[in-house]
């Protein structure tokens, strides 16, 4: 750690601990104890709406929850509080399943608005069950008493709750830093592409709502065994749009930066009260000239504070770019380590079979049928608006189909992206769907999924792996978002393959990319190929095709019309046809002489013709 880090650590400490040295009075505990627990709260949401991007209007309802449910175990049950206030946060974890699935249905404003919605009905019930919650005027329990560790109940619960602070902002790092987090960020930034590279979308939203209960029960908890009392006011809408404040000025995102942004939104406005009837509208200026400095929020400063000491050592990467043309002995190397078993070249890997798609009134599949061989490099081509695009989304699980797809000897076509990519598939989609607020690594270690939980190391040296049989190591520790394209695709292409996948979908993988490029990357699929691995891509680039596939389907107005080896194909009348919409004669000639071979030949005819 640099000296400047640790000095500001010890600042950091010796101001948690000034409090207790310097016998502040009861007030001033009372206003720390409330900035611990709200942070505690805020914490919460940052991991689901900063960290998660789901957007959060309820945190105050879930606050209360945690309190009214530990108030109401301490005075209907006799529960001591040590067994009261686990079972809320308990309880709270299942609130926060139900939130999680709910999430995966209602996305965007419609979430907010929904969670809006049951803050007000939460303050509605505990308004109006008098019977059970004492409604406007609220529980009261005894204060916990810890005479040893001060004069005042405030005095006495201000080190176990830093302490408990600490160990929430510690799990609140690791879930970030850790695959979890990175899952959350993935589906975050593209729900879509995380889901193909095996993020479980469902699974990864309900534990980012999880975290945001849980945390938010154990905040309420703290909050009414530190009082004594609650009500319904506690726990308003505005209370809510409090706490979101915190994550929004601390830096969306930013862990360390929610810790500051609860304490000063905490601790501001008690500080400006004695400006009386204008203390919020003070308020209200700073956090403005706050966000005016640092439009990101203070996790830019509170992230430079942590720097490196959560984020481990940095990957040590090569300092020049891998030739291109060490490609392919980079790709022999993985399959001697790799755990991907070639097989025997024309044994069936994946069999479509009737397979039938209509978007609205439109076919977008019509008893499409054909085998992928195992081992084999397969291209599929056709005119725009063929179905090609829609094939390889049913054969990874983003679209539904009617007929069925059977890989590897099990039928495909009713599970979800995740699963089929379990069952060893990954593709890469037409546009570059790189995660933006990751490095590149971090990428690539998303996409890294054995059966059993790899450590962070383990997943580290993967993804490195996949990145040197790349070519693009040296990127490692850049932002995704600072890449050129070419970069881009090749990064998408070692996070396809890390997982060493059984069958690879390539949904136009040359788009875009120019003169070298095309040449490196139709490289890298030959030595993958050799290595063992099935490859399936789309491209609209005959001469590509030609060049590396070994057999070639072609689709046009959603139906199969060719499949065979790339000459034949492409002499193929039916296919010449689809791409010039009119017959042709075929000149009997191979097509040797051109690099599109003759479907270039006859285009040209043609157009010298009319």
């Amino acid at each position: 750690m640099k000296p400047l880090r640790l000095l500001a650590w010890l600042c950091v400490a010796v101001f948690l601990i000034a409090p207790i040295a310097l016998g502040l009075n009861q007030y001033y505990m009372r206003v720390l104890n409330s900035a611990w627990i709200f942070a505690i709260a805020a914490l919460g949401l940052s991991i689901a709406t900063g960290v998660g991007g789901q957007i959060v209007l309820g945190q105050a309802a879930l606050f209360g929850f945690g309190a009214y449910t530990t108030a109401l175990l301490m005075l209907k049950a006799s529960l001591p509080w040590w067994l009261a206030l686990p079972t809320a946060v308990v309880l709270a974890g299942l609130v926060g399943i139900g939130l999680g699935r709910l999430s995966t249905r209602i996305k965007g404003h419609y979430l907010a608005i929904t969670t809006l919605a049951l803050n007000e009905i939460f303050r509605l019930v505990v308004l109006n069950e008098e019977w059970l919650t004492g409604g406007p005027l609220g529980l009261r329990i005894p204060q916990m008493q810890m005479p040893f560790l001060g004069s005042n109940v405030d005095a006495q619960f201000y080190l176990p709750l830093v302490t408990v602070m600490l160990a929430v902002y510690a799990i609140a790092i690791w879930l970030h830093r850790s695959r979890i987090g990175r899952d959350i960020r993935a589906v975050r930034d593209d729900e879509l592409g995380a889901e193909a590279m095996g993020v479980n979308s469902v699974r990864t939203k309900t534990i980012a709502f999880v975290a945001c209960s849980v945390f938010a029960a154990l905040a309420g908890g703290l909050y009414v065994m530190l009082v004594g009392f609650i009500a319904p006011t506690n726990f308003t809408i505005a209370e809510s749009i409090r706490m979101l404040l915190m994550v929004v000025l601390g830096g969306l995102g930013s862990i360390p930066g929610t810790m500051l942004g609860a304490f000063i939104v905490t601790v501001l406005p008690e500080a400006l009260r004695d400006l009386q009837t204008y203390y919020m509208a003070a308020f209200g200026l700073g956090v403005v000239l706050i966000l005016l400095v640092w439009p990101r929020g203070l996790g830019v400063f509170a992230d430079w504070l942590v720097g490196t000491f959560w984020s481990g050592r940095p990957v040590e990467t090569p300092k020049e770019p891998a030739s291109p043309l060490s490609l392919t002995a980079a790709a022999q190397r993985s399959a001697e380590t790799g755990s991907n078993t070639a097989r025997a070249l024309g044994e069936p890997l994946m069999i479509l079979e009737n397979v039938n798609k209509r978007l609205g009134g439109i076919s977008a599949m019509s008893d499409v049928s054909f085998a992928v061989r195992s081992g084999e490099i397969i291209g599929v081509i056709g005119p725009n608006g063929s179905g090609k695009s829609t094939m390889v989304n049913a054969c990874s699980g983003t679209t539904g189909i009617e007929g069925s797809i059977i890989f590897d000897g099990h039928h495909i076509e009713n599970l979800r992206p995740w699963d089929i990519h379990a069952h060893g598939v990954a593709r890469i989609f037409q546009n570059v769907r790189l995660w933006d607020s990751m490095t590149v690594i971090e990428n690539v270690m998303v996409a890294y999924r054995p059966k059993v939980w790899p450590g962070e190391e383990k997943a580290r040296e993967a993804a490195l792996q996949a990145l040197e049989q790349m070519g693009v190591a040296h990127l490692a520790n850049r932002n995704a978002k600072d890449l050129s394209f070419g970069q881009s695709r090749l990064v998408e292409m070692a996070r396809a393959v890390v997982d060493k996948p059984k069958l690879l979908l390539l949904d136009e993988p040359a788009a875009g990319l120019r003169g070298g490029l095309i040449l490196e990357l139709a490289e890298i699929l030959k030595a993958l190929s050799r290595q063992g691995m099935t490859i399936l891509v789309i491209e609209h680039r005959i001469k590509l095709v030609m060049s590396m596939c070994d057999r070639v389907v072609v689709l046009n107005l959603s139906e199969l019309i060719a499949d065979g080896d790339p000459a034949t194909v492409m002499n193929s009348p039916c296919v010449v046809e689809a791409y010039l919409g009119e017959k042709v004669d075929i000149p009997e000639h191979s097509g040797e002489d051109h690099p599109d071979g003759v479907i270039q030949h006859a285009s040209l005819e043609t157009v010298r013709e009319k």
